[in-house]
């Protein structure tokens, strides 16, 4: 038994024996899995970021920016969907939301795999705004 809601595709981990620079991995993961986001060093800060949009399936589209933190892979990077009202369950008050806890991230998790978490994220908020329930399996924050 796992502590996630889907199975996880091999080819969103990043595996001990990829020796590869860890940003080129991962941009090659965003580019096979999701094309349409694009990740972003900032020179002089050495920030990280990745930014894209996403569509759910009622075909409502987000765009979404994700920030990595200094540890990362060590800590889970932030998921912030850009330009929207962040009044909703599962996310905290500086606006970015709860894709899983912070004990459940593991350094072989990728970008992508934090994309593909955010879309089930999005989905389940489409629910929820029109249905008044947040779908699925809940975890406390």
């Amino acid at each position: 038994m796992t502590d996630y809601d889907f199975v996880i595709p091999q080819g969103l981990l990043i595996l001990g024996s990829d020796t590869r620079n860890r940003l080129y991995v991962e941009q090659e993961k965003l580019q096979a899995y999701f094309p349409q986001f694009t990740l972003t060093q900032k020179s002089g800060s050495g920030k990280v970021r990745a930014k894209g949009v996403l569509t759910t399936n009622t075909g409502r589209r987000y765009p979404v920016k994700i920030k990595l933190p200094d540890r990362y892979p060590h800590d889970i990077p932030k998921v912030f969907p850009v330009d929207w009202d962040s009044r909703s369950p599962h996310s905290y008050v500086d606006g970015h939301i709860c894709i899983m806890r912070d004990d459940q991230w593991r350094t072989y998790f990728s970008v992508a795999f934090a994309v593909a978490k955010s879309a089930l994220w999005l989905n389940k908020f489409d629910v929820w705004k029109s249905e008044g329930y947040w779908p699925g399996n809940e975890q406390e924050h």
